[in-house]
């Protein structure tokens, strides 16, 4: 009977429809803030991937309805603006775009050259640009001769101008400022970082847990395109063996030692070129709420499976090692200096290369231990982050 609804001519009314509409409940409830204490938190943490999640289901039945194709495109166009404008206050005023003060905004443009203001509005409209390239038909087909996607599905071309989107929006701040905005002393001060209560982040890295996981199929078509096994064989996740288990753990074990040394080595090297690297009191800050054991663990298990889902689950099989993990070290971009970026980079196309050979399960076992190993070290003030 479900199979008979999710390839029949009313999938789009039973099932597409009504997701598409608790989604964007979802997002105007926590946008609109509606919702107070624990419930209104877990409702925010849907509204992040609340956008997405919609823009996903528009593809799918634009692959079959034009007029849907036209409204995805359009929706979108929006996520990339709201990216644009986001990335371009970041880069010219973090501590004034976030202020309560309305007047913070035009006080502190008003205050910076001209030049100031034009280089980082041209970078980011080249940012934006860049990321429309992915609607360009000859592009998707000279990509595809090397990776597994379709260059002339609808699905695809969407999922390809979010992926160059992530990998080049993010970086736009480090490129003009040589810094990351979330690196900004008064900024952190503003928002509260670094005097958070130790243990605070385990309920919002568990309602982001859940959404990221709810999130993710549905990217990959759950009811949609696919069964809930089809959808957990498109997401490579599996039961691990116990050979599968043991080489997550090592591999994380073995990882955190490699790039403290490799981080040490490139800290030197960017020092020694006057190049501004990443504050390790600053970026301990963005974390303090996760140092205890407890909030370590779930930050470490969110952080984990849903990094490992979202990114080598949903991205990695049509979009290859590379552009995944480009994507993942460019999100971090707003909390790392170049240093720090390029270092996430390369332990992240080991990731990749697990899920490559093996499956995401794995891959999210050996993120979560390196991450619970580096959360220990920083607890044991042996190392920070």
């Amino acid at each position: 009977m479900f199979d008979q609804i999710l390839h029949g001519r009313y999938r789009d009314v039973v099932i597409v429809a009504p997701l598409i509409a608790f989604f964007g409940a979802l997002l105007c409830l926590s946008v609109g803030n509606v919702v107070t204490g624990d419930l209104g938190e877990f409702l925010s943490a849907g509204g992040m991937v609340a956008p997405i999640v919609i823009l996903a289901l528009l593809a799918y039945v634009g692959d079959q309805h034009r007029l849907v194709r036209y409204s995805a495109t359009l929706w979108l166009l929006g996520i990339l603006f709201c990216l644009f404008s986001v990335t371009l206050m970041l880069t010219l005023a973090p501590v004034a775009s976030l202020s309560s003060d309305p007047d913070s905004l035009d006080r502190s443009l008003e205050s910076l050259p001209v030049a100031t203001i034009c280089i980082a509005l041209l970078v980011s409209l080249g940012a934006g640009l860049i990321s429309l390239v992915g609607f360009s038909r000859w592009f998707r087909g000279t990509l595809a001769r090397v990776l597994p996607f379709d260059p002339d599905s609808h699905i695809h071309t969407i999922g390809l101008v979010c992926v160059l989107a992530m990998i080049v929006m993010p970086l736009v701040p480090l490129l003009v400022t040589g810094n990351a905005p979330f690196l900004n002393a008064d900024l952190q001060a503003l928002l509260g970082i670094g005097t958070e209560e130790p243990g605070s982040s385990v309920k919002l890295d568990t309602y982001s847990l859940i959404w990221t996981i709810i999130g993710s199929f549905f990217l990959v078509g759950l009811w949609i395109k696919r069964d809930i096994p089809g959808t957990l064989e498109r997401l490579g996740l599996v039961r691990p063996t116990a050979r599968q288990v043991l080489i997550g753990i090592a591999s994380g074990i073995l990882l955190v030692g490699i790039f403290w040394v490799f981080d040490d080595l490139l800290v030197a090297l960017f020092t020694a070129a006057g190049i501004t690297v990443t504050d390790e009191t600053l970026v301990n800050n963005l974390f303090i709420a996760s140092f205890t054991p407890l909030a370590a663990v779930v930050a470490s298990i969110s952080a984990g499976l849903g990094e490992e889902l979202a990114i080598r689950g949903v991205i990695q099989p049509r979009f290859g090692i590379i552009l995944s993990a480009l994507v993942f070290a460019s999100l971090h971009a707003y909390q790392y200096a170049w240093d720090g970026v390029i270092g996430v980079l390369l332990v992240s196309l080991c990731f990749g290369v697990l899920r490559k050979y093996t499956n995401t399960s794995t891959s999210a076992i050996s993120h979560g231990v390196y991450d619970l190993v580096l959360f220990a070290l920083i607890m044991a003030g042996i190392t920070s982050l």
